[in-house]
């Protein structure tokens, strides 16, 4: 079986060499580096990837979400943004396109490992299967939805603990019960994934 093919949109040459390697370590083949969108669209088309990790941020004036959105339109395939945190306005750009997933720099290889497997092993929900997820969602606290719709719009427990004049510590032990509730794995940024992804149904 011949390995799976990635591009990569990164602009920080450091950062795509990195992630280049860690990939090639993984047993994935890696495209040609694209640092802007029109590098994206012509290396997309030239080398037909079976994933592509997205930074927001590239050069010219176009962004990662525009890579995102051609995606879409053009293929099938699973894509997932790698990028700093962004501001509130981006995240319904970036919910729209709907990624597989949203991970924030830095993040953990081993994370970005486990959510590459996901990707390709995944299928999409039928309808049925998220109705029957809507009533199986557990009951939040006030407190606890407070905390997801910031996490959803993008702030980290630091920002978070500040906006509500709460300790660091305070909001994490939040954030875990959450994530217990919820069942999520122990990786740096599933319970925001699952914010982004769930966001219209909490009504954050």
């Amino acid at each position: 079986m011949n390995p799976k093919r990635i591009l990569i949109v990164e602009d920080n040459s450091e950062l795509a060499d990195c992630l280049s390697e860690v990939l090639q370590s993984c047993g994935y083949q890696t495209c040609p580096v694209a640092k802007s969108y029109d590098e994206a669209i012509s290396y997309f088309e030239i080398y037909n990837p079976d994933l592509v990790t997205l930074d927001i941020h590239i050069e010219g004036e176009r962004t990662g979400i525009d890579v995102a959105k051609y995606i879409k339109q053009n293929s099938n395939i699973p894509f997932i943004y790698l990028s700093g945190s962004i501001d509130r306005s981006s995240i319904s750009l970036v919910k729209a396109t709907n990624p597989f997933a949203f991970l924030v720099k830095p993040y953990e290889f081993l994370s970005l490992e486990t959510t590459l497997k996901s990707a390709f092993n995944s299928t999409k929900p039928t309808l049925k299967t998220t109705q029957v997820e809507k009533r199986k969602l557990p009951k939040f606290t006030p407190m606890e939805k407070v905390i997801l719709k910031e996490v959803a719009n993008g702030l980290t427990s630091q920002k978070i603990a500040s906006r509500l004049d709460l300790s660091a510590s305070t909001i994490k032990n939040h954030r875990h019960n959450i994530c217990v509730k919820l069942k999520l794995p122990r990786t740096t940024h599933s319970l925001l994934n699952w914010a982004l992804e769930n966001k219209r149904q909490l009504n954050l």
